[in-house]
């Protein structure tokens, strides 16, 4: 298992034939060839933008390689070079050079001034000589340089193949994008040919890229053999003339000679330019200015922030981390080392911690290894406990008494602790009858509060916010068929990957917690989201009971169903036919059936539901095969695979609930995703039956009545709104009223359906468009019912509105409670994509709202059950409602505790109001 962790560390780059390194003297010249690295990283690295919507995956590019170079080079002389904005003479002796190129990107251009100010944030010099391209400019200053001593070198920082023609026993090329250094030996194996032999080489193959033409015909493998040959281009093309090169390639040569010769000169790089640049002022040393701190920051660069020290001009010495994470972690392994470790533990305030065990499932998983961090820099704070590895060559202490000894640590509300995705960890120890408290961080929930669209695995924050690639746990256990289990992972390398995880996620903390007080989340970060944690462990360890022969039954029923309506559908068709080929249901819906078409895929005729439901009036057929996938998506999407989900030890459903997912603060759950289960339809309610109480239990649900419309009310400050809560009216048919200028008791079911289509779909962004579609009316009725609406309640207009502008000028919205959500997209130039964003807009900061109020809501419940020795326990979160396993002598009680808590979580304008149903499935309650 060492080998993976010496790749982590290395900065050179093996070759099947020799090493290529950077070169170890102080005389070491760095020339960066920033034109062509920019686009590399636009293209290389896609879709990356700041917070407020500006791209930046070119800037990170090049942030990220002068990284790398103050990191692992500590260059001393250091020059970055940029391409002239005037043509270079290659244009002139050739005007279709680089003809091919298109007009930079949009979303690159704006970068460029973002580059340059970069530059300037680390003080670094740039050069650009007017007609002068970067590769010329580059080789001139490289041949300089070398000619003063033997003792200087130059790395050329690119991955421009024309550059590896200056290569040699003082000159080395260094790509960073793939992290290969290339001396001649290196260059010879990619190319077959020698460097001075490369602009001979260019000069038969060409190069696409600028638009050289070179001879057809003449591949990489033929130039490398014809040049190892006859060595140079000329005696190439003298030999061809000859005849001493024979067949195709022969005449290509022959007849292209002018274009070979003219391709070589284009590609050869000038080294005798005039440059008047006093090679003393190439010095440098890696600084960060104020304003460059200040840069990164705005861009969201955070991990770059760390790495240089802000308002000085002395280089920072990087993060240790290569040295010291692969030999300074500790093993704890005897009864001394684990004594001490225990009186440190319960001296500090804090520690990080984090688990191995031998399964992701909390329920089965036995605890392989504890890893324990102190805060602080020093990596010798951090100490990894095995427990249960198969490795003879370890002394192991007992699992049960080292989780007896660490449990009064563990379940100490004074002792914090740090780590990520605790509430793993947090459900593996209540499975072992420990209890822990006193949760200072979770890393991986403090991340999705600071970017909640962003990536917030430990490998992802990693690297964004400390510029470090972690040890993955693929390289210590393998994957697929080769994986083996944590157990089977010898002791030393555990050490080193399970106490750098604690390690990482104190390290994370520092960054993240001033980060979360600027952004004004510290609030909802302690108050809300880290209580949530250990709620979430302890409902997905309760569970829900199943009825397995309710699914049984419901599978059966369904697959007679199906049956049923395959046998109807044959009926129509002249042979045989699969209703889930979406290709032959086209030809047999439009060809043989003669129904109108409404579009096309690549593949055929459109069969999709939408195209289904406007030909569904005119035949059998369609509403037919509407109900034939209805059924085989209920029953191969839920009520089959919930057979699977049961665990067999508790005969229950454990659904993950995940609070780091939804953009909007919601919660979502997976393994089976509840929130999906329909139940518009009555054969999605049937599914709700499977989910049942626990023997001489009932279910209890709370559900909030009409939450974001309330939250609505309240934001907006519309008097109507406010006033028809406020009287505890029925709020849809008081809009019918307003909209259509008849009295309450007047208004038609229609009437009312489209006030409430109305009420709910615009705080989603819906148009007349999506509405008519909806309710099955004109665009036009559509646009005068939102007219008419508007105009009863203008300020719920304006309070749209203004979350579009605030949207716009501060890159976000939030939520009552600080709660951001970033809308990089607001201003795009695409309308879709703009109007996309706009909706999310108007949306968030309502349904945001409504799920923070929600998880008040659980945190209230819960502590009002264990306050109050309750056995009742929260089993199921989905949307606006909670589900409780409640024992029957209990519900009336508990009724009311969870009816109190969530209408007082929070306190508005509006009253709240809190529908509560119990029954024997959770069908019953919907």
């Amino acid at each position: 298992m060492s080998e993976p962790i010496q790749s982590q560390v290395s900065t050179h780059v093996s070759q099947s034939s020799g090493v290529a390194q950077l070169p170890h003297s102080k005389n070491t010249l760095y020339l960066i060839d920033v034109s062509s690295f920019i686009f590399r990283a636009f293209f290389a690295i896609r879709s990356l933008k700041n917070k407020a919507g500006e791209p930046t995956n070119a800037v990170y590019g090049v942030a990220t390689m002068l990284a790398r170079l103050a990191e692992e080079a500590k260059p001393e002389y250091l020059a970055v070079v940029y391409d002239s904005k005037e043509p270079s003479f290659r244009k002139e002796i050739y005007p279709d050079y680089k003809a091919n190129r298109s007009a930079p990107p949009d979303d690159l251009i704006p970068q460029f001034a973002r580059i340059e100010e970069l530059m300037r944030g680390f003080e670094i010099h740039t050069y650009r000589q007017s007609g002068v391209e970067a590769d010329d400019l580059i080789a001139t200053l490289a041949k300089k340089w070398s000619q003063v001593s033997v003792e200087n070198h130059v790395v050329i920082v690119s991955g421009d193949k024309d550059l590896m023609q200056l290569v040699d026993s003082q000159v080395v090329l260094w790509d960073t994008m793939t992290n290969k250094i290339y001396g001649p030996t290196q260059v010879e194996e990619k190319f077959g040919v020698k460097p001075d032999q490369i602009r001979d080489y260019l000069g038969l193959v060409g190069d696409s890229s600028d638009n050289i033409p070179g001879v057809p015909g003449i591949g990489p493998k033929t130039a490398s053999d014809l040049l190892k040959e006859f060595k140079t281009l000329e005696q190439v093309l003298r030999s061809a003339q000859e005849g001493k090169i024979k067949g195709k390639k022969g005449d290509s040569l022959k007849n292209f000679e002018a274009d070979a010769r003219l391709s070589a000169e284009l590609a050869t790089v000038r080294e005798d330019l005039k440059v008047e640049i006093p090679l003393e002022s190439l010095r440098y040393h890696f600084h960060l200015t104020a304003a460059g701190t200040d840069l990164l920051r705005e861009l969201d660069f955070h991990s770059l922030v760390s790495r240089w020290q802000t308002q000085t001009s002395v280089t920072q010495t990087p993060l240790p981390i290569e040295d010291l994470l692969s030999k300074e972690f500790q093993t704890i392994s005897t009864e001394s080392q684990f004594q001490n470790l225990l009186e440190t533990l319960e001296k500090v305030s804090v520690f990080g911690i984090d688990l191995e065990t031998t399964s992701l499932n909390p329920r089965e998983a036995q605890i392989v290894g504890i890893a324990v961090c102190l805060p602080q820099d020093d990596p010798k704070g951090a100490a990894y406990i095995p427990l249960g590895h198969l490795d003879p060559s370890v002394v192991q202490l007992p699992r049960q008494e080292v989780l007896r000894r660490l449990k009064p640590l563990l379940e100490n509300p004074k002792i914090k602790k740090i780590g990520q995705n605790l509430k793993y960890d947090w459900s593996v120890f209540f499975e072992k009858q420990i209890s822990p408290a006193g949760i200072a961080a979770d890393t991986m929930v403090a991340a999705y509060l600071l970017d909640p669209e962003g990536r917030h695995n430990l490998k992802a924050l990693s690297l964004k916010y400390l510029g470090y690639e972690i040890l993955s746990y693929e390289q210590v256990c393998g994957q697929g068929k080769d994986e083996i289990g944590f157990e089977h992972v010898s002791v030393s390398v555990a050490t080193r990957y399970s106490a750098e995880d604690a390690w990482l996620a104190v390290r994370l903390w520092s960054q993240f917690r001033p980060l979360l007080e600027a952004e004004d989340l510290m609030p909802i970060f302690v108050q809300v989201d880290l209580p949530l944690v250990q709620i979430l462990a302890q409902i997905e360890l309760q569970g829900v009971c199943i009825d397995s022969s309710w699914l049984h039954q419901l599978s059966q029923e369904f697959s007679e169903e199906l049956k049923g309506i395959e046998a109807r559908v044959q009926a129509y068709a002249s042979g045989p036919l699969n209703l889930n080929s979406p290709k032959q249901l086209g030809v047999f819906l439009f060809d043989e059936l003669k129904l109108p078409t409404q579009g096309k895929t690549k593949t055929g005729f459109s069969t999709d539901a939408r195209v289904l439901d406007v030909l569904a009036p005119l035949h059998e057929v369609p509403r037919l095969l509407l109900e034939y996938r209805e059924i085989s998506k209920l029953k191969g999407t839920y009520i089959d695979p919930l057979h699977l989900l049961i665990d067999p030890k508790t005969g229950k459903i454990h659904a993950s609930f995940h609070q780091t997912v939804a953009a909007t603060g919601r919660l979502s759950s997976s393994n089976p995703n509840l929130q999906n289960i329909p139940i518009r339809s009555e054969r999605g309610m049937k599914i709700r039956r499977a989910f049942v109480p626990s023997p001489g239990h009932v279910l209890l649900s709370a559900d909030y009545s009409q939450i974001e419309l309330r939250l609505l009310a309240h934001m907006s400050g519309d008097p109507e709104l406010v006033r028809s809560f406020q009287n505890n009216e029925d709020v849809h048919t008081r809009t019918a009223s307003e909209l259509f200028s008849i009295p309450n008791n007047q208004i038609s079911e229609k009437q009312r359906s489209i006030a409430k289509a109305i009420n709910f779909g615009l705080m989603y962004g819906k148009t007349a468009f999506s509405l008519a579609q909806e309710l099955k009316i004109p665009r036009k009725e559509a646009q005068e019912v939102i007219d008419r609406y508007f105009q009863k309640y203008s300020a719920i207009k304006g309070f749209l509105d203004f979350q579009i502008v605030q949207a716009r000028e501060k890159g976000y919205v939030t939520t009552l409670l600080g709660r951001k959500r970033w809308l990089p997209d607001i201003s795009s130039k695409n309308p879709v994509i703009r109007n996309n964003a706009e909706r999310m807009a108007m949306n968030t900061p309502i349904q945001g709202t409504a799920a923070d109020l929600m998880k008040l809501a659980m945190i209230q419940i819960d502590q009002r059950l264990r306050s109050g020795g309750y056995h009742s326990r929260m089993i199921i979160q989905v949307h606006d409602e909670v589900v409780l396993d409640c024992p029957r002598d209990e519900l009336v009680e508990v009724k009311k505790l969870v009816t109190e808590a969530m209408e007082s979580a929070m306190t508005f304008s509006v009253p709240l109001q809190v529908n509560t149903c119990s029954g024997n499935n959770w069908m019953e309650l919907s």
